[in-house]
């Protein structure tokens, strides 16, 4: 479930992309322990002119705006926004003062994925009992 968009205006190879996703996911579940199959990382191109700061354009800038099932500390969430920043800066070169960050924490009774409502962090065991059936297809067809 969770949801990275990553919005640069930063060209990025496919090979940078894929290794950006990579990353974002062994990240995410290093500090969630959510299934790496349901991590989404989407790329969006922010052209010339389609960024400001305050009023002026932002030239190298990229937002990522990450949504995650509610429920972990304020601690975990910090450091998981401090791990992605170094990790994108790395990837990618671009210096972490160019980058705005935010994890957005939405009520897992309210997020739909493979036509399942997801679970409350750790009600994850339970959840993956009663719907192993539904996971083990999704599995097989990936």
């Amino acid at each position: 479930m969770p949801i990275y968009q990553c919005a640069t205006s930063k060209v990025l190879s496919p090979e940078i992309k894929a290794a950006i996703a990579k990353e974002i996911t062994r990240i995410h579940i290093e500090f969630t322990a959510a299934p790496e199959a349901f991590v989404n990382v989407v790329f969006s191109d922010l052209p010339l002119g389609s960024h400001f700061l305050g009023s002026a354009v932002r030239e190298n800038g990229t937002l990522i705006n990450a949504i995650v099932r509610a429920g972990r500390t304020l601690e975990t969430r910090q450091a998981l926004l401090k791990s992605l920043s170094a990790a994108w800066s790395r990837l990618t070169g671009q210096p972490e003062r160019n980058l705005v960050l935010r994890v957005e924490e939405a009520d897992a009774a309210t997020i739909m994925e493979a036509g399942l409502i997801m679970p409350r962090p750790g009600e994850e065991v339970f959840w993956f009992e009663a719907n192993k059936a539904v996971l083990g297809e999704l599995q097989r067809a990936a």
